[in-house]
């Protein structure tokens, strides 16, 4: 057997406390499959082009796109894909979003309490 495959053996038979433990959530630059990140159990994060905050599970989102990127030429020459604008329409409904104007406005309230926003 070869050692890819005895880590992938390895990984398969964790649970998925222990899958969190060995792979944390990751923050990325943009959206990124990869065959070799199956089985992990992963939480990607990363800022798409609406200033959203996409946070979604790599397997998940991967098992749904396979039968399209197995007949593609990049995924079989790399078993990488990525899209750096959003992700892709078919599997956003994997996905959870957060507008960051939002988040910061709160981070912003949360740390200076003391500060009046005046309404008209």
């Amino acid at each position: 057997m070869k050692t890819n495959e005895l880590l992938q053996n390895a990984i398969a038979s964790l649970s998925p406390e222990q899958l969190a433990e060995v792979f944390p959530p990751i923050n990325r630059a943009n959206f990124v499959v990869r065959k070799s990140w199956l089985g992990r159990n992963q939480i990607i994060t990363f800022v798409n082009n609406k200033n959203q905050r996409v946070t979604y599970n790599h397997d998940e989102v991967l098992k749904v796109m396979l039968p399209k990127l197995n007949i593609m030429p990049c995924w079989i020459k790399r078993e990488y894909w990525s899209q750096s604008t959003d992700m892709p329409s078919n599997v956003k409904h994997l996905a959870s979003f957060e507008l960051l104007d939002v988040i910061d406005q709160e981070l912003s309230d949360i740390q200076n309490p003391d500060v009046e926003t005046s309404e008209s």
